[in-house]
């Protein structure tokens, strides 16, 4: 790859409208993207003092809102139309600002008055080199962020890290869990989004920051399981990774019956920017995270089980998120996904199935049906060891595409109850948690098609 210089590429279509000053540079991100080909997305602009002055100009040309982002160091953002700009005041001269940056190749600075990139550390050689190379080596002790920014780019990118770059991060690796859960958060969640997910939290784990960063997770390695696995449960839990992703983003391949109806399910949004495809990554990540707690071994038959994972690991999946800030309808979402895993396997014996079958499966996994259908196919396809057969993944997929069928009728039916808990409990004289059960009883009746009017309810309450 051969850098372009600035003059052939022309500056990001982003920046159109804005007039810049004196002394104002584009840095970062932007700078790295343009030279690579790349779209540029974030737009960062140093200038040389008054950054609430500059940002509040870009707002007024591009008809947008400025806001401070962070009062110690001085930044601004402009969200303008289909775009958004960050202005911060830069450290001293423009060389002596770049030299506080992260990574060579993000820190090259192209003035927009016009001339060449100013580029003290190297970074373009380092595009053209395709390496991820340190600025000093301070950047991880300055701001620990950088030990996941650090794998996170260069997964982006396709680039390898330095040697000496990764040689530094290792011996800074301890301090990985010491930002903000919102920022770790926000930077694991790019990761799940990529092309490759797996590939990029291996990336994580080889600079050492999966250990500080996620100790559940980290917790997994080495945790052998039973003869149906062929991976021990963290290797394991990257494959479902892998796997979730690739059924979320072609499940023509995986369920082609319902390919539709999977894609509709993962394209909505959960919270914190993210979809259901993604979350289902991110519940990938978690479906085995309480292995190690729960595993046992029988003395006599050597049989490896995990009794509870699933209840509990989605407990635990909670509490991490709970340390992420993550929202409210993220948690819910990756619980009921870590909690069921399990679920449709247990219903392969009992088919075919019924619509009782779908309604206590709804039921438990509302409103992530489908989603969870698609866990537990990836859990699936990545448990090959020596005692699972192909008869037992082509079963697997059969029921699922089975399930997905009937929760689809359920849900284009959508039959409204034919009474309400209170003229349940008035015939049946029932209190407390009896109306509920009634309640469920009289709802699974009613999916499976066995009542149907006003008066079988009335007589089947009262039975």
């Amino acid at each position: 790859m051969s850098s372009t210089s600035p003059a052939s590429a022309g500056l990001p279509e982003a920046l159109a409208g804005i007039d810049a000053g004196p002394g104002w540079h584009l840095v970062g991100g932007a700078v790295r993207d343009l030279l690579t080909g790349r779209p540029v997305v974030d737009i960062d602009i140093v200038v040389p003092a008054e950054p609430e002055a500059a940002a509040r100009g870009i707002a007024r040309r591009l008809g947008g809102t400025p806001f401070p982002l962070s009062e110690r160091h001085g930044a601004w953002r402009v969200v303008a139309p289909g775009r958004s700009v960050d202005v911060t005041a830069s450290r001293g001269t423009i060389e002596e600002d770049l030299a506080e940056r992260d990574f060579t190749i993000n820190a090259i600075a192209l003035p927009l008055d016009g001339g060449e990139p100013v580029d003290p550390t190297g970074g373009r050689a380092d595009l053209d080199a395709r390496l991820v190379r340190a600025v000093s080596g301070r950047v991880f002790r300055d701001d620990p962020l950088r030990l996941l920014r650090l794998p996170r780019i260069a997964h982006e990118l396709g680039f390898a890290i330095e040697p000496a770059t990764l040689e530094s991060a290792r011996a800074d690796a301890a301090l990985a869990g010491r930002p903000s859960g919102e920022r770790i958060y926000a930077e694991l969640r790019r990761m799940l989004g990529s092309d490759d997910p797996a590939a990029a939290l291996r990336l994580v784990d080889e600079v050492g920051a999966l250990d500080p960063v996620l100790p559940e997770v980290a917790g997994l390695r080495g945790v052998g399981q039973s003869t149906h696995h062929h991976l021990d449960v963290l290797d394991h839990t990257l494959h479902v990774v892998d796997c979730a992703a690739d059924l979320g983003d072609h499940p023509e391949h995986y369920l082609p019956d319902h390919a539709g109806a999977v894609r509709d399910a993962l394209a909505v949004g959960i919270g914190d920017e993210m979809d259901a495809r993604v979350g289902l990554r991110l519940g990938a990540l978690f479906h085995d995270v309480c292995k190690p707690q729960t595993r046992a071994v029988d003395v006599e038959s050597g049989r490896v089980s995990f009794m509870g994972h699933d209840r509990e690991g989605a407990l635990a999946a909670v509490a991490v998120l709970d340390r992420w800030h993550a929202a409210n309808t993220v948690r819910e979402y990756v619980r009921v996904l870590v909690a069921e895993h399990l679920r449709l396997g247990f219903m392969i014996r009992h088919r075919p199935l019924d619509r009782r079958a779908a309604h206590r499966y709804v039921r438990a996994t509302a409103p992530y049906p489908i989603a969870s259908i698609a866990l537990s196919l990836a859990d699936r396809l990545a448990t090959r060891g020596r005692s699972s057969r192909q008869a037992h993944l082509r079963r697997h997929a059969e029921t699922a595409e089975e399930l997905i069928g009937l929760v689809l009728d359920l849900e284009r039916e959508h039959r409204p109850p034919l009474l309400r808990g209170d003229e349940i409990a008035e015939l049946a004289g029932a209190s407390g948690a009896a109306i509920g059960a009634l309640v469920e009883a009289l709802a699974e009746e009613q999916a499976a098609g066995a009542v149907t009017t006003r008066e079988e309810a009335i007589a089947f309450v009262r039975r």
